[in-house]
């Protein structure tokens, strides 16, 4: 296996449930040496990953804590389902939901 396919597996893996991950995250699995290595394996992970499409991902330098190496990272941040907009975009219409918009008058 060569180094983008171990790439690939860990995100297909680890990000494989969007509903289970927080907001943000930065994970020491996607660390990398060079900004140029970080945008080759972000490329990577949009074009070949079926779960790329629930996150936004960006290289971020990043000088953490003493528990993660200074370095490039990959970021992940989730992004909304465009399945689920849809849903809340028909509640607003239904007159049982509770999803209206509250009167400030």
């Amino acid at each position: 296996m060569n180094k983008s396919e171990q790439f690939l597996d860990f995100f297909n893996k680890a990000y494989n449930e969007p509903d289970k991950h927080s907001n943000y995250s930065t994970n020491s699995e996607l660390r990398f040496d060079s900004r140029s290595d970080a945008l080759t394996v972000k490329r990577l992970l949009e074009d070949q990953s079926p779960y790329a499409k629930y996150y936004h991902l960006s290289a971020e330098y990043i000088n953490p804590n003493q528990s993660m190496q200074v370095g490039w990272y990959l970021t992940v941040r989730k992004i909304a389902d465009p399945s689920k907009d849809d849903q809340s975009s028909e509640d607003h219409n239904d007159p049982n939901s509770n999803n209206h918009p509250k009167n400030t008058h």
